[in-house]
Protein backbone atom coordinates (compact mmCIF):
# COMPACT_ATOMS: atom_id res chain seq x y z
CA UNK A 1 0.00 0.00 0.00
CA UNK A 2 3.18 2.48 0.56
CA UNK A 3 4.29 1.77 -2.67
CA UNK A 4 0.85 3.13 -3.91
CA UNK A 5 0.61 5.81 -1.95
CA UNK A 6 4.02 7.22 -3.10
CA UNK A 7 3.49 6.86 -6.19
CA UNK A 8 0.27 9.00 -6.03
CA UNK A 9 2.01 11.23 -4.78
CA UNK A 10 4.49 11.76 -7.11
CA UNK A 11 2.05 12.11 -9.77
CA UNK A 12 0.46 14.65 -8.19
CA UNK A 13 3.84 16.35 -7.79
CA UNK A 14 4.30 15.93 -11.62
CA UNK A 15 0.69 17.28 -12.58
CA UNK A 16 1.23 20.60 -10.38
CA UNK A 17 4.04 22.22 -11.89
CA UNK A 18 6.68 19.82 -12.32
CA UNK A 19 5.91 19.87 -16.06
CA UNK A 20 4.83 23.44 -17.11
CA UNK A 21 6.76 24.59 -19.91
CA UNK A 22 9.79 27.21 -19.77
CA UNK A 23 9.40 31.03 -19.45
CA UNK A 24 10.83 32.43 -22.79
CA UNK A 25 14.00 34.05 -22.18
CA UNK A 26 12.82 37.46 -23.75
CA UNK A 27 9.47 38.36 -23.73
CA UNK A 28 7.00 41.57 -25.04
CA UNK A 29 8.18 44.77 -22.96
CA UNK A 30 11.54 43.28 -21.83
CA UNK A 31 14.12 45.84 -22.48
CA UNK A 32 17.71 44.14 -23.56
CA UNK A 33 20.51 45.86 -22.18
CA UNK A 34 24.71 45.39 -23.83
CA UNK A 35 27.16 45.48 -21.20
CA UNK A 36 30.96 45.15 -22.83
CA UNK A 37 32.42 42.47 -21.09
CA UNK A 38 35.81 42.10 -23.23
CA UNK A 39 37.00 45.20 -25.49
CA UNK A 40 40.64 46.11 -26.63
CA UNK A 41 42.51 48.30 -24.40
CA UNK A 42 45.30 49.68 -26.59
CA UNK A 43 45.49 51.44 -29.81
CA UNK A 44 44.64 49.94 -32.99
CA UNK A 45 45.13 51.18 -36.75
CA UNK A 46 42.69 51.64 -39.23
CA UNK A 47 41.13 48.73 -41.03
CA UNK A 48 42.31 46.59 -37.98
CA UNK A 49 39.55 43.88 -37.14
CA UNK A 50 38.89 43.71 -33.43
CA UNK A 51 37.15 41.81 -31.17
CA UNK A 52 34.67 42.84 -28.68
CA UNK A 53 32.56 40.80 -26.22
CA UNK A 54 29.20 41.57 -24.94
CA UNK A 55 26.50 40.35 -22.20
CA UNK A 56 23.40 40.96 -22.91
CA UNK A 57 21.26 41.87 -19.73
CA UNK A 58 17.14 41.61 -19.24
CA UNK A 59 15.17 44.10 -17.82
CA UNK A 60 11.51 42.66 -17.45
CA UNK A 61 8.75 45.13 -15.92
CA UNK A 62 8.09 43.60 -12.40
CA UNK A 63 11.01 41.65 -11.76
CA UNK A 64 13.48 42.90 -9.32
CA UNK A 65 16.19 41.26 -10.42
CA UNK A 66 18.36 41.25 -13.72
CA UNK A 67 19.44 38.65 -15.40
CA UNK A 68 21.72 37.87 -18.49
CA UNK A 69 20.32 36.14 -22.34
CA UNK A 70 22.59 32.72 -22.46
CA UNK A 71 23.34 31.18 -25.49
CA UNK A 72 20.87 29.09 -26.72
CA UNK A 73 18.03 30.57 -25.59
CA UNK A 74 17.17 32.69 -28.39
CA UNK A 75 17.56 30.80 -31.91
CA UNK A 76 20.62 31.87 -33.60
CA UNK A 77 18.49 32.54 -36.61
CA UNK A 78 15.90 35.20 -34.69
CA UNK A 79 19.68 36.90 -33.20
CA UNK A 80 19.96 39.99 -35.47
CA UNK A 81 21.53 42.17 -33.60
CA UNK A 82 23.78 45.66 -34.70
CA UNK A 83 25.57 48.49 -33.30
CA UNK A 84 25.40 51.66 -33.81
CA UNK A 85 29.16 53.06 -33.26
CA UNK A 86 30.51 56.10 -32.72
CA UNK A 87 34.23 57.55 -32.90
CA UNK A 88 34.98 59.49 -30.83
CA UNK A 89 38.05 61.90 -30.61
CA UNK A 90 38.25 63.29 -27.02
CA UNK A 91 34.49 64.07 -26.45
CA UNK A 92 33.73 65.17 -30.22
CA UNK A 93 32.47 62.55 -32.70
CA UNK A 94 34.32 61.90 -35.85
CA UNK A 95 31.36 61.89 -38.31
CA UNK A 96 28.03 60.10 -38.15
CA UNK A 97 27.64 56.90 -36.08
CA UNK A 98 27.91 53.63 -38.15
CA UNK A 99 25.91 50.57 -38.11
CA UNK A 100 27.55 47.11 -38.37
CA UNK A 101 26.29 43.91 -37.11
CA UNK A 102 26.83 41.84 -34.55
CA UNK A 103 28.42 38.23 -35.45
CA UNK A 104 27.58 35.00 -33.29
CA UNK A 105 30.78 33.44 -33.45
CA UNK A 106 30.56 31.09 -30.54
Amino acid sequence: MRVLSRAGVLVILSLSGCGRPPVPALQPGDTVVPEVALAIETHRSEGTTVAIGLLLQVERPGRSEMVYLRDGEVPVEQALMRARITFLKEDTPLGDPLEAPFVHDC
